[in-house]
């Protein structure tokens, strides 16, 4: 059961998207929401400041690290500002704003403990400057976090139809476990994929999914991919009409998802709906 959600947000319009996926849950779920404002201490600490004042002509950096800090604290308070408004204005039954300081995605990971889910969008203010490769801050908050993540594209669509790509992990079995505990209370319908072609373990999935799946009485459709796993799941949600993707942050080869990036990054770069990542 969801009863708090932590929103990390920067002020762009789909961390504004993200808040409106957080009202819906709220909503439904009675959950509080916290709104989390994370100033980089890496724009006042790295070498940007200092190249630029270099470039100008200007004292050293330092000097105008204060004023720098002043501006994105003032800005920070104005998002928050706006966050609440339009928590209150949603009729949310309670909102929390937080502005920290530190490396983002370490402060939304420790920030995740003290709530049951992070939902934060896609890609942030500076999506245009995005190169694609691993290290984003969405993706880093993903490995981090020790609870689940609910990442968002840039529109918003209410869940009717739900979707597990599900490979026997252990963290597949854990969004197979979310998923069988919310969905029956967003009335949503449910599709099990699994992505191979060995008939062997096709046999062994389904009767895991079966069995765990059997207390809850739940109605389930079963399919099988075959080809690339991130390639293949993100087709499938667009061609059968799926509203929310569930699914392991990881699976089996987390080593090739480490160095390469690996089915799961290329799913949260590419997914036009919702994704639920399960550590």
């Amino acid at each position: 059961m969801i009863k708090s959600i932590l929103v990390p947000t920067d002020g762009s319009p789909n961390s504004r998207i993200a808040l409106d996926y957080a009202i819906y849950l709220s909503s439904r779920f009675q959950a509080e929401i916290t709104g989390l404002n994370v100033i980089d201490i890496r724009a006042l600490e790295g070498p940007f400041l200092n190249d630029i004042s270099g470039s100008l002509g200007f004292s050293p950096y330092q000097n105008y690290v204060p004023k720098f800090q002043q501006i994105l604290e003032e800005r920070g308070d104005l998002i928050l500002e706006e966050f609440k408004k339009k928590c209150i204005s949603e009729k949310c039954i309670q909102a929390k704003i937080k502005r920290m300081t530190g490396i983002i995605s370490n402060i939304i990971a420790e920030e995740a403990k003290r709530v049951d889910l992070v939902i934060i969008a896609q890609r942030g203010e500076h999506e245009q400057w995005s190169s694609g490769l691993l290290g984003s801050t969405t993706e880093s908050v993903v490995r981090k976090s020790p609870r689940p993540v609910l990442v968002t594209p840039n529109t918003f669509s209410g869940f009717c139809s739900a979707l597990i790509a599900y490979d026997g992990s252990t963290e597949s079995n854990k969004a197979l476990k979310t998923a069988c505990e919310l969905l029956p209370l967003l009335n949503c319908s449910l599709k099990v994929v699994f992505v191979t072609d060995d008939k062997e373990k096709i046999r062994l999935l389904t009767d895991e999914v079966n069995e765990f799946t059997g207390p809850y009485n739940m109605k389930i459709e079963i399919d099988n991919l075959k080809g690339d796993a991130g390639k293949e799941i993100v087709n499938y949600t667009e061609n059968n009409n799926i509203d929310l993707l569930i699914m392991g942050a990881f699976g089996h080869s987390r080593l090739h998802d480490l160095i390469l990036g690996g089915t799961t990054a290329y799913i949260i770069r590419n997914s036009k709906i919702p994704v639920l990542l399960n550590r």
